[in-house]
């Protein structure tokens, strides 16, 4: 049994599967390594399988009009109740992707097809719930660097002052000098 807001879908053979990605981005660059970047849960999708019979054409009709339902320009949140929902604690969903209703002549009948995607999941409203995290200072790791001997350090060089250009840069300031 599959409910949309109160509405039952008459559907036989019902078959709801449901997939739950999460995400994660590989981190090992050109090695071996298996470390991954955690990237958070996402919403679980639930696909959504059965016959709808010639003779139950409302159903169809049905399907197709809470698919194109929209609240100011959004899809349509729906509550849901179905078994497999409710042990997956998805409470609220709307559709999403295509939905397909194969005529399937010999039997009199169309195979519908649809996926309805869960909106507010529990990683989400967790997620919600948690007080926002200044972000973090980054800071250097390792040894502290030390300046080249060559050039004097900047609280050395007195105001108003350029510090002596040796090698290349004396070179360049010379050309640079005859140019101007």
């Amino acid at each position: 049994m599959l409910a949309l807001d109160g509405v039952q879908l008459q559907m036989k053979t019902l078959r709801v599967s449901v997939r739950h990605q999460l995400a994660g981005k590989d981190m090992s660059g050109q090695t071996s390594n298996t470390d991954q970047a955690e990237q958070g849960d996402k919403g679980k999708v639930m696909s959504v399988s059965g016959v709808v019979p010639f003779d139950s054409a409302v159903t169809l009709t049905d399907i197709f009009t809470m698919a194109d339902k929209k609240d100011n320009g959004a899809r349509h949140i729906f509550r849901i109740s179905n078994r497999t929902a409710e042990t997956l604690k998805i409470r609220q969903v709307k559709f999403q992707g295509a939905i397909r209703a194969d005529e399937q002549q010999n039997l009199r009948q169309w195979n519908v097809v649809f996926d309805l995607v869960e909106h507010l999941s529990v990683p989400e409203r967790k997620e919600q719930r948690q007080p926002e995290k200044p972000a973090a200072q980054q800071k250097v790791q390792g040894a502290t660097t030390q300046k080249p001997p060559t050039q004097p350090a900047q609280d050395d060089v007195p105001p108003d002052t350029e510090p002596e250009a040796t090698g290349v840069l004396a070179f360049l300031k010379k050309v640079d000098d005859s140019l101007a």
